[in-house]
């Protein structure tokens, strides 16, 4: 930072912008934050996913929540055997 001048136009002039920049910065709005489509502030926005599949041992990468957080061998197993292995998956992780 350049050393401050004792010359009146120059401290009116670092004067005037201090005024100006702290006008400016109490008009402007804040840094929005992610905001969902309801105007609500996305609090999971960023946060990183489970993405392992939900079945008992299966150490594979899922598919994602289209297809249930399965792999791709397990997404063809039965519903009874999916629901099963979520429900054991939400019990363990709560």
């Amino acid at each position: 930072m350049p050393a401050r001048s004792s010359h009146p136009f120059d401290l009116l002039v670092e004067r005037f912008a201090q005024i100006l920049a702290d006008r400016i910065a109490t008009t402007l709005p804040s840094v929005p934050r992610a905001v969902a489509g309801n105007g609500v502030a996305a609090k999971l926005r960023g946060r990183k996913l489970d993405m392992r599949c939900r079945y008992p041992g299966c150490k594979n990468k899922s598919k994602g929540p289209r297809f249930r957080f399965f792999c791709e061998e397990h997404r063809k197993a039965p519903k009874k055997a999916q629901n099963a292995a979520l429900a054991k998956w939400a019990e363990k992780n709560g």
